[in-house]
């Protein structure tokens, strides 16, 4: 058998996605504490791939990223929840909407490198379809 060897790195870096918009869908989510000791909810995302495959993803929602807890509100569906000042993971689980994947260099080169959430898209940006062209197949 013939093949073309890979390092490690190759071998993770085939299996991250791309830094671009995707469509999501929350599977799973729990009101959490961060390490600083403020509420936040813990987010487990399935991705859906250019390709067609699933990615899982966590993603944290916190008051310290403003800018991310209220575009995810907004494109789930939910802004009357954070316009009242009270987002729950009850309220998170299930919905659905466009997300801004990116990748995370590992610094130290001890954890391979890995895909992480840098913004979800507001609900006007999606109107007509995801930033992509893509109409939520969902």
């Amino acid at each position: 058998m013939r093949f073309t060897p890979k390092t490690e790195k190759e071998l993770a870096e085939e299996g991250l996605l791309k830094p671009e918009n995707y469509e999501f869908e929350v599977l799973e989510a729990s009101d959490e504490t961060s390490k600083s000791g403020n509420p936040m909810i813990k987010l487990k995302l399935n991705v859906f791939g250019k390709d067609g495959q699933t990615h899982h993803i966590f993603d944290y929602l916190l008051e310290a990223m403003a800018f991310k807890l209220r575009h995810f509100c907004d494109g789930a569906g939910i802004l009357p929840k954070y316009e009242a000042g009270e987002v729950t993971a009850f309220d998170c689980k299930g919905k659905s909407g466009i997300v801004l994947i990116s990748i995370q260099k590992d610094k130290d080169g001890v954890y391979p490198d890995k895909n992480v959430v840098k913004d979800y898209h507001k609900a006007s940006e999606i109107v007509g379809g995801a930033p992509d062209g893509d109409d939520i197949p969902f």
